[in-house]
């Protein structure tokens, strides 16, 4: 009698859970939904700046993000404009001759073909100078001295003032080692306001991966980044390399500073710059 209850109990749970299941739609970033994605940054070198405009797609998309051709892309920095150029699919320049100033504020204006605008603003920051960078080799194992690694430590003063936020990008002959966002290195100065940094490891490469020849020539540059940069980053790494663990959250969307649902970042920066030869 006691199973047969049971059997009948268990038909009934089945029948209300059937019953109550209910088709949800969600409206996914892809296709018609696709949301632009902004990679862009001025600084306060003369160069040709950057922005690359793309498109959300599928997860499970086996290719790279749809290029957005076709936009109107400026730059304000309070007094006038400045066009950018489309030089390749979804790759926006300014002129070689173009450089930010410390202080300023800059807008990015993007007006896509089918008419969506979207904006942007950064203040261009002053960062630190550099005083000297020093590199050390760490050797796993003294019985292979190909295994091991080359590390870069950063030496120089912090200004006072909390509020002061930094990265560092490393380029070894014309290689860039920081252009994913799992190798860049990037801090605030709450820890460390108005006191002379000596010796902060910045940058750690294997040596299978460093380039070949008989010179190495290392070109180390600090950014000075916002913190609302510095959380950016810093969020895109919560949601990747440190995320997926037994005590992991559930996953957040990534903060971002474009308007109209724009994703990505647009950031202003200065730059210290530091020179270095290696024998390899």
């Amino acid at each position: 009698m006691r199973n047969y209850l049971y059997a009948i109990i268990g038909l009934l749970i089945i029948m209300f859970a059937s019953s109550c299941q209910e088709k949800v739609d969600f409206d996914l970033n892809i296709d018609e939904n696709a949301r632009l994605v902004v990679e862009g940054s001025i600084t306060d070198q003369t160069k040709a700046h950057e922005v690359i405009l793309t498109r959300t797609s599928s997860y499970y998309e086996n290719q790279a993000a749809p290029k957005e051709t076709g936009a109107t892309v400026t730059i304000f920095d309070g007094t006038s404009y400045h066009s950018l150029t489309e030089t390749s699919a979804g790759v926006y320049k300014t002129s070689p001759t173009y450089k930010g100033e410390v202080g300023k504020t800059y807008t990015l204006n993007i007006t896509t073909k089918n008419g969506q605008n979207y904006s942007s603003n950064s203040k261009l920051e002053s960062v630190a100078p550099i005083d000297s960078v020093l590199f050390y080799v760490d050797i796993n194992d003294a019985k292979e001295e190909s295994e091991g690694s080359l590390i870069f430590a950063h030496f120089g003063s912090e200004p006072k003032g909390v509020g002061n936020n930094y990265m560092w990008l490393v380029d070894i002959n014309d290689t860039s080692f920081t252009e994913d966002i799992k190798d860049l290195a990037f801090v605030t100065d709450e820890f460390v306001d108005g006191n002379y940094i000596a010796g902060f490891e910045f940058q750690q490469i294997e040596f299978e991966n460093l380039p070949t020849g008989d010179t190495l020539k290392v070109t180390v540059e600090m950014h000075s980044i916002s913190r609302a940069y510095y959380d950016f980053s810093l969020a895109i790494l919560l949601e990747t390399q440190y995320n997926g663990g037994l005590f992991s959250g559930p996953p957040a969307n990534i903060p971002s500073n474009i308007s109209d649902g724009g994703l990505g970042f647009f950031r202003a920066s200065a730059v210290s710059t530091a020179y270095l030869e290696i024998p390899n």
